[in-house]
Parts: C-alpha cells; structure tokens; sequence
C-alpha cells in the first residue's frame, strides 16, 4: 500500500462523503432472485460449477509445523488432508484409502510418520505411495504404485495453501489477478496461524457472506461496536477482474479504545491500516478478509446445505518467533469483541433465510453501496456457465454481469 494507492483513497474517499447519489452512468440493478438462497437445484448447479471447479483456501503453512506435520480440512464437502513431507513440501489428498475408502486419519490434526487406514491398515508414506498392505497376497494383480492416495491439486500464494478440484483449472497466480498486487505486501509479511473458530448457521451460504460485502447495516445492526468507529460514508468500494473486490472505510479518529496499538505489527503492513484505515479485501468465491496492520481474519464461507451454512474464521498474525503468543491478554479481549460484532450479524441471518424462503416478493434490492453483492453474484453464474455451460443457470434466477464497466485494477 504506496503512497499513491493512499492519495487515490483518500480522494476518493471524500467524494464518496461528498456524494448526493451514485456515480453519473450506474446502472439501476434488477431484484435478485430469491431462489438463488433457497432453491437446492441451484446450490448443486454451485457446487458443481463453482466450488469443484475453483481454489478454495485449505491450510496456511505454519500449521504443518514439521516432516509428518498433517491437517484434515472440510473443503466444500470433501475431506482434504494437508501433509508435510520428509522433503518439507506440502502436499494435499483426499482422506480416503485407495481399499474401501476409509479414512486415513482420524484426528483434525497430528503428526504421523505413516498415514495408517484403521479400517485394515493400509499405509502410506507422507507423499501418499501405499507402502504396506496387510495380507498382499489376498489381493490378484495388485500394483501398490498405482493405488496411492488420491491427489488434491494444491498451490501457495505467500504462507497459504489453496486446492482445487479441478485438474483444468487456471493457476492459483492466475485466479489471483489483481489481488496479487493489491495485497502483495501481506503475502510478502512472514504470519503465523493463530485460531481457526468454526461456526454453523441457519442460513444460505451467500446470506451470511453478503454481510461482510457492505457496510449499510452498521448504524442498525452494529450500533455501538462498529458504527462508532467507522466513517461508512466515506467507504470506497473497488470490484476487480474474477469477482474479486475490496472495501476500505475511514476509522474515525480516536474511535478505537481496544489498546490494538500495544500488539505488534506485521512486518510490511503499515500501521496505519489499524489506526486511519479499515479494508476488507474479498477473494473470490468464498472469503473475506478484513485487514488490520496487527492480526486479521479470513472469514471462510461454505454451503453446508440450502439453509445451512459454515463459516471458518482463521486469525493469522505476525510470527512471533519462539515461545508462547506475546501480549496474550490483549489477544483475548480482541477476539472476544470481534466474537461480539459477529454475534450481532449471526442473530439476523436466521429470521433472513427464513423470510426469504417464504417472502412473495420475488427478489432482493442491491444499491450502490452493496454493489459488491451484485458482482459477486455475476461471477457465480459466470463462473457456472463457464464450467457447465449457459444452462446451468435457469433464467429466472441469473444475474448478468451488469457491471463489467465498474471493474477497476487496484494499483492504477
């Protein structure tokens, strides 16, 4: 985040303030429809067209602490196991023995110096080769070479790991685009994994992602947490290229009292992202990600059904060597008013899908200030179309990229 990036935000930040309605040229976006939340067809046409066909976030590498160092992951349904190898290098599989498909680990996470199905003991090495099969000689033409655990394609981008279903896939560098640029810096800053917190909910994996693409409900739903401290009128929304986006609002001065000063800073994270500003950069499909200068979350969002939802919340901050995590008192009172904030959204995402799967009105209003929503959707059924063809998504529940002209490169 240059100097220039800054003067462009600070510009754009007091005409938005400044504003008495949208931009000359926006486009008046139709309703969307409410089927998209609640109709299980289409949240299969998502899973088949989107989330096995994009990355998706696994594991960040300070979690796989060591050879043999393994992490079992939920990733849109599947069980991925994330291993480190004698050789340093992490490697994804899907937990599933090549015999009768059990599981190969049994715990979230270990260190194991073989992978040992429970079920008969066939074992593996920590590159997934089978190396041992109780009673080989039970077994005709079997060629243990050919029946090693099934790959994940994985990638890295800075100390996070990302798989894919989908062996046809773009790069992750590629998928990226223009956020690797914009948040080249924090990839760059040397993190460690603190918490992973997993939450269900009672909602449409979009309801309760939609919440953290805008800052119109803060007044109402956060009133004396998040209201106070940010300047949402002078919010600068960006949309990127892939469905990537971001969202920076203004701190009010002097607005935090939480003694987030007293934490260290990440290393090329200027301070000032905890002090003047607050952004929130979105990683398509599935991720938001608010940033602070001293510790920040990715909030991670998976279908878990039509109605149901799970969020993943990782908290990543600057690594901080040996020994126990500094400061661990104002660590706590950190979390525990962030898990404050978010209990104010979880209240209203329930009664919301439950309005929407009896509501007659036909659709959901998105203005200018959630426009964020908008393109988002867009690239989901772009994405879709892309993988499983046009008509995939029925026309009464398609959201046209009406936006493409609003799309921006955030260095320029």
């Amino acid at each position: 985040m240059n100097d220039d990036y800054l003067q462009r935000f600070r510009s754009r930040s007091a005409w938005e303030r400044g504003r008495s309605g949208p931009p000359e040229g926006f486009p008046a976006l139709p309703d969307i429809a409410l089927g998209r939340y609640t109709d299980p067809a289409f949240l299969e046409a998502e899973m088949e067209g989107l989330f096995r066909k994009t990355w998706l976030y696994g594991v960040h590498e300070s979690e796989l602490d060591g050879p043999g160092a393994y992490l079992l992951r939920q990733v849109a349904g599947a069980p991925v196991l994330f291993v480190r190898g004698d050789d340093g290098e992490v490697r994804a599989f899907f937990n599933a023995c090549r015999h009768r498909g059990a599981p190969v680990v049994q715990g979230e996470t270990g260190i194991a110096r073989r992978l040992t199905c429970r079920y008969h003991s066939w074992s593996y090495d920590l590159q997934g080769c089978l190396v041992a099969v109780p009673d080989e000689r039970d077994f005709v033409g079997l060629d243990p070479a050919a029946r090693g655990l099934p790959p994940v394609r994985a990638e890295r981008w800075g100390g996070w790991w990302f798989v894919t279903f989908d062996d046809d896939a773009e790069s992750l560098s590629d998928h990226l685009g223009p956020l690797r640029g914009l948040m080249a810096d924090l990839a760059a800053s040397p993190l460690r994994h603190l918490s992973t917190e997993t939450v269900s909910l009672p909602c449409n994996w979009k309801v309760v992602a939609e919440a953290f693409l805008e800052v119109y409900h803060a007044r109402t739903i956060h009133p004396t947490t998040v209201a106070p401290t940010l300047d949402t009128r002078g919010t600068v929304i960006s949309l990127f290229d892939r469905g990537h986006q971001s969202m920076i609002s203004p701190v009010n001065a002097g607005a935090r009292t939480d003694r987030r000063d007293q934490l260290p800073t990440i290393e090329r994270l200027p301070a000032l992202l905890a002090a003047e500003l607050n952004p929130a950069h979105g990683i398509f499909p599935n991720i938001v990600s608010p940033l602070d200068a001293r510790g920040f979350p990715f909030l991670v969002f998976w279908p878990d059904g039509v109605d149901r939802s799970r969020l993943d919340i990782h908290w990543f901050v600057a690594d901080w060597g040996d020994g126990p995590l500094p400061h661990q008192e104002l660590w706590d009172a950190r979390l525990e008013r962030f898990d404050r904030i978010m209990d104010e959204d979880y209240a209203n995402l329930g009664p919301i899908q439950t309005s929407l799967r009896h509501a007659a009105h036909g659709g959901t209003v998105v203005n200018y200030q959630e426009r964020r929503i908008w393109h988002v959707h867009a690239w989901i059924d772009k994405t879709i179309s892309r993988t499983l063809g046009p008509e995939a998504i029925p026309p009464e529940l398609a959201v046209p990229d009406l936006l493409a002209d609003w799309v921006e490169d955030p260095l320029t």
